[in-house]
């Protein structure tokens, strides 16, 4: 049942068996349904005021789902890291789509949610009859991946305030952070070092 929120919150299970969240806005909504997929640090709940919009268009009301990858917003985490991966991300989404009985759909992806876009399409071309890119294109270049070190590097603001005083330090406290203030523009080398190769192609499996 849809809540008073305009959506419902639904779980479904992985390959692997991990289980994931998705929201579902306009679940009985005729026509194309529209799939949102995040970026990297993000969740679902970017894109409520757009499927908002999309679900109570007054002339073409679709159904939204929008995905929280493994790890991120109410999906369980991945005890090994290395499943962090586009096509490991990308089947999660081939099988949520098919736990919700959705054969074509309209994409958009916003930066790592272009990319596992990008993967499907490789793998999956006809679940796409539309596809809108945010943030990112068919080539990431070593420097912008670099510049996001630190994005993905900082602690997360916890969920509710009492959890502060548990796990962040003092507001006075001053946090290390990645600089590229003395490197000329550079990240540290500790950060760098850890992506080489990060660019190389991946490989699209037939999931």
């Amino acid at each position: 049942m849809m809540s008073e929120r305009g959506f419902r919150d639904v779980f479904y299970s992985a390959q692997d068996g991990l289980k994931l969240h998705a929201r579902l806005y306009g679940e009985a909504n005729p026509g194309l349904p529209v799939v949102c997929l995040p970026g990297l640090t993000r969740n679902a709940r970017d894109f409520h005021a757009l499927a908002e919009k999309l679900s109570t268009d007054a002339t073409t009301p679709r159904k939204v789902i929008a995905f929280d990858y493994r790890g991120r917003g109410l999906s369980d985490n991945d005890p090994d890291w290395r499943r962090y991966d586009v096509t490991v991300e990308a089947a999660d989404i081939v099988s949520g789509l098919a736990a919700f009985g959705v054969e074509h759909a309209a994409f958009i992806g916003t930066s790592r949610g272009g990319l596992i876009i990008m993967a499907l399409a490789g793998a999956r071309p006809t679940l796409m009859k539309a596809v809108v890119l945010n943030d990112i294109g068919p080539v990431v270049e070593g420097d912008g991946l670099a510049r996001s070190a630190p994005i993905c590097s900082a602690r997360p603001n916890p969920v509710r305030w009492p959890r502060r005083s548990k796990s962040r330090r003092p507001f006075t406290e001053k946090r290390s952070r990645p600089s590229t203030m003395k490197t000329g523009g550079v990240l540290p080398r500790r950060f760098t070092e850890k992506r080489k190769g990060a660019c190389a192609p991946i490989s699209i499996p037939n999931y």
